[in-house]
């Protein structure tokens, strides 16, 4: 669901195809899967699922950051609308990772949704 999103322009608290946010994006995919989620990515961290390390990570796994959010597609690659590109981009997650970092801004947390569904 979440990649249906790719290239859509980054608009805070945006939820829509004219524009979405990180965890608006996260909002409107699972919820599209019958996953109920929180709006924003501190209310999904504390309530989606079970913390996981990051050398497990797959498809659909919620990684977060302090104030941000992005879906894994795979172990490698995360989905995520961000301000740095301006849009729903997936990129390495390394790449993500590095520079997020740089703003001093490690990842928070790994969370895989309970109900396992592809996102």
């Amino acid at each position: 669901m979440a990649e249906r999103f790719l290239g859509v322009p980054y608009l805070w608290g945006g939820k829509t195809n004219l524009g979405l946010d990180c965890s608006g994006l996260v909002q409107v995919a699972l919820t599209a899967c019958g996953l109920p989620c929180p709006r924003d990515s501190d209310m999904q961290k504390q309530a989606l699922g079970t913390t996981i390390d990051i050398a497990h990570a797959r498809r659909g796994d919620l990684v977060f950051w302090k104030g941000h959010v992005g879906i894994m597609t795979d172990g490698f690659m995360l989905l995520h609308a961000n301000a740095h590109h301006m849009a729903v981009v997936l990129e390495p997650l390394k790449t993500a990772v590095d520079r997020i970092s740089r703003g001093n801004s490690p990842i928070t947390a790994i969370r895989r949704p309970t109900t396992r569904k592809v996102v």
